[in-house]
């Protein structure tokens, strides 16, 4: 840790459904943590479905980052519900 109030962890999770329009899509969760913390357990979590493609940029970018402040991301995608 460089001191930073928060720090994101990504899980991924398997997508177990037979529908054509999920393939070569990856899914899970960016687990947020905050420091210090008394239980070890993440506070909150940002959810994704994402295409394969972006998988390991997404997870470079975001496992074990940290910041001071919490970001607001909302793509709103076309995998979501709408």
């Amino acid at each position: 840790m460089k001191n930073k109030k928060y720090w994101y962890s990504v899980v991924e999770e398997m997508i177990m459904n037979l529908d054509p329009k999920y393939d070569g899509l990856r899914g899970g969760r960016v687990e947020i943590y905050e420091e210090p913390s008394e239980t070890g357990y993440a506070i909150d979590e940002a959810r994704f479905l994402i295409p394969e493609e972006m998988m390991e940029k997404f997870r470079d970018l975001f496992s074990g980052l940290e910041t001071d402040k919490l970001p607001y991301i909302n793509f709103g995608g076309e995998y979501g519900d709408k």
